[in-house]
């Protein structure tokens, strides 16, 4: 996986899951870096924002999520109290 440095608009493409990795792995990096550094070194303060960067995209991402799950779910509401009863089912699962 090649973790250099993306623009902002190739980092909006990430597929949830490869988000994640990719965060897991500069969270590695940055445990491993720091552990051999001062946590004012260059590098170190590198990765944090990056790392940084990639976890405020995946907060982004799970409250879009929510976001449409819940929209979803207010356009089902002015239904019938079926429609409704069955939307409540689906949001618990």
């Amino acid at each position: 996986m090649n973790l250099s440095r993306t623009s902002h608009e190739n980092r909006r493409d990430y597929r949830e899951d490869d988000l994640f990795i990719t965060i897991e792995s500069l969270r590695s990096e940055l445990l491993e870096v720091a552990q051999e550094r001062s946590l004012s070194d260059d590098r170190v303060v590198e990765l944090s924002q990056r790392l940084d960067g990639y976890i405020v995209m995946a907060q982004n991402k799970m409250m879009e999520s929510m976001r449409s799950r819940k929209n979803g779910a207010a356009v089902y509401s002015n239904g019938s109290k079926i429609q409704r009863v069955r939307t409540k089912a689906a949001l618990r699962q």
